[in-house]
């Protein structure tokens, strides 16, 4: 074999091994998916113990590896949420026996899986207030949610002891988000022209807490998980491995109710304390379960008498034309299956995916990578090809010096020089583009966070309940996007996390779309351009982030040009029989850094190299206040 012979030889197989070795890089590795289920779940914000319940759906990659796809749907009390059910909107409701009621009574085709959690709900009164029983309301004015578990408890309580309600008694109706304001406006004094309010867990154990008001009479009531017909019919494996989730999610509370307390006050932002959401908790017996198979989701005869009550009370009110049908509500088979499947396996540990703000910023404070992938494999690997690709042309250097007729020194020099600097170009080049990308994906951070924070703003400036419920949405946005630089290099959770963010904007958006159709006006214009700028954001991050990468193609080239290049060097080494190992070493190594150097810039969530979050993490901390 001639020399030329063996130049071709040796170069062809380099530039195969480069490009199996660019393409494992590059390529993410296939991954079985199992199609996921789309479930859209509504739940109330200003209630416990569900809300705890919901944060550790959300949070967690729970109903991910169940094969869920979940929106989050927040409502302020039960009638809105009523209404979105009737308009095909919720696949999943978490609400009180008494908006299953009015739902079902009105037409809604649902059906009741199980019990979510027990809540009080309690007529209070300021501290000091005159009032000592219910005897007193007479003549008095008492705020409570019409439809809700609240008006319920207001009117039967009157009833009881003899009051006519809206004749002997003033009940007006209000939203509960305004009630809590009314509260702590009003503080222990004299809640304006209010003499009394309707209000249920978690703000009656706060204001207990706080002596800022007292209860003068309270009940029992029952959170539920219904689910339409529809979806139980079309999604009926779905529905079962939801039902688990809600099982490991009360497990999940129960060994990690400080944390997830925590979080229901960090997304809420209603002034809730970890001793109220603890004391509100406690009420449920599963509170007191140690391990998933001692939990009670069924329907009990308690639930069921509250079912009944709710019904009569419903239709007495005139909300529902007849009574609805409880035994034909009731579907207690499929939370049996749940329960049999779940005892059926170990589910294994939940894992978090959507750490709090304060986790966040403790990760990014103590200086943690946020990668764990091994890029370290790519340094190894391009020391290796270095050093072989000069040991090769050093081999060609010392068989061609041993012929008579060889190669001068000075033209193999020329040619030697030629391809650095050619390489050196392509690195200048590389290292150019991956950096450039680098300050884009800077510059989309900062741009979302002044979107995010300019519509928070701008919500301000809009009524309630939109003002309440879309800030909540773009607190929960902040929330999920806290950690989106460390899913990068994920394909699955990154699909997770885009699919979320697009189910909370399709809800602002939603928001937005009902306060144009009560009024348009400037501010209204206003929040919707903010809206729009948050997804032009949204979109800006994922396409810098995940899908703008140096190609393979040209990876390719720059590794081929390397090995070319070491390779004369190794052959001019030969030619002149000056080796130097300490010298061959510290090229390689140096080199060997700035490829990788340019592939960490080019793999954000994956390696060395991170986009600092904070501007996210003090944008949230900031909503928080």
């Amino acid at each position: 074999m001639t020399w030329k012979s063996s130049v071709r030889a040796i170069l062809a197989a380099l530039a195969i091994l480069m490009l199996a070795f660019s393409l494992r890089g590059a390529v993410p590795s296939a991954k079985s998916q199992e199609s996921h289920v789309p479930i859209r779940i509504g739940w109330q914000l200003p209630t416990a113990t569900q809300g705890q319940l919901v944060e550790v759906l959300k949070r967690t990659n729970l109903l991910d590896r169940l094969g869920l796809d979940p929106t989050f749907v927040p409502f302020s009390h039960g009638e809105p949420e009523v209404a979105a059910a009737l308009a095909g909107d919720l696949d999943v409701m978490f609400s009180t026996s008494q908006s299953v009621n009015n739902l079902m009574a009105k037409g809604g085709k649902w059906k009741i899986l199980g019990r979510l959690n027990f809540i009080s709900a309690a007529i209070m009164v300021p501290p000091d207030s005159p009032i000592k029983d219910l005897k007193d309301l007479r003549g008095k004015t008492i705020a409570c949610t019409f439809g809700s578990i609240g008006h319920r408890e207001v009117t039967l309580k009157e009833q009881s002891v003899g009051l006519i309600p809206g004749k002997d008694v003033n009940n007006v109706d209000m939203d509960i988000l305004e009630i809590q304001k009314l509260v702590a406006t009003g503080g222990r004094e004299k809640w304006g022209n209010i003499d009394a309010v309707a209000v249920w867990q978690p703000d009656i154990a706060l204001l207990q807490i706080d002596r800022t008001a007292r209860a003068i009479s309270s009940h029992r009531a029952v959170y539920l998980v219904s689910v339409s017909d529809k979806y139980i019919a079309n999604c009926r494996p779905a529905t079962i491995r939801f039902l688990e989730s809600v099982l490991v999610s009360w497990d999940f509370f129960n060994r990690n109710r400080t944390r997830v307390n925590q979080w229901y006050i960090d997304d809420s932002q209603f002034g809730f304390t970890l001793a109220a959401l603890d004391a509100a908790a406690r009420e449920d017996s599963n509170y007191h379960a140690k391990s998933i198979s001692d939990l009670d989701l069924s329907v009990s005869d308690e639930v069921r008498r509250i079912l009944e009550m709710g019904a009569k009370w419903s239709h007495d009110q005139g909300y529902t034309q007849a009574l609805m049908p409880i035994g034909t509500a009731l579907e207690p088979g499929l939370l049996k299956e749940a329960s049999k499947q779940l005892a059926g396996h170990k589910f294994g540990d939940v894992r978090v995916v959507l750490p709090s703000t304060r986790e966040v910023a403790l990760q990014e404070a103590s200086g943690e990578f946020l990668g764990e992938q091994p890029i370290w494999s790519v340094f190894v690997s391009q020391v290796l090809l270095t050093f072989v690709s000069i040991e090769a042309g050093l081999w060609l250097g010392i068989r061609r010096a041993s012929k008579p007729e060889h190669e001068s020194e000075a033209s193999v020099s020329a040619v030697s020089g030629a391809v650095l600097a050619l390489l050196a170009f392509v690195l200048a080049l590389t290292f150019g583009a991956a950096a450039s990308r680098f300050d884009l994906r800077r510059d989309a951070l900062i741009g979302d966070v002044n979107a995010i924070q300019t519509t928070y703003m701008r919500a301000g400036l809009v009524p309630d309940p939109y003002r309440t419920i879309t800030r909540s949405l773009l607190r929960d946005y902040v929330e999920v996007r806290m950690n989106m630089g460390d899913v990068y290099g994920d394909p699955e959770q990154l699909r997770l996390l885009r699919a979320r963010t697009s189910a909370i904007t399709d809800m602002v958006w939603k928001q937005a779309e009902a306060l144009a159709a009560t009024d348009t006006n400037d501010i209204n214009a206003l929040f919707s351009e903010g809206i729009s700028d948050m997804v032009e954001y949204q979109n800006k991050r994922v396409a810098f982030g995940a899908n703008f990468r140096i190609p393979v193609f040209v990876w390719g080239i720059l590794i081929l040009s390397s090995c070319i290049s070491m390779f004369i060097m190794g052959f001019q080494f030969g030619l002149s029989g000056r080796r130097s190992l300490p010298a061959q070493l510290s090229l390689v190594i140096t080199f060997a850094l700035v490829v990788q150097l340019i592939y960490d810039f080019d793999s954000p969530g994956q390696g060395f190299i991170h986009l600092n979050q904070q501007p996210m993490i003090d944008l949230h901390q900031s909503l928080s206040k």
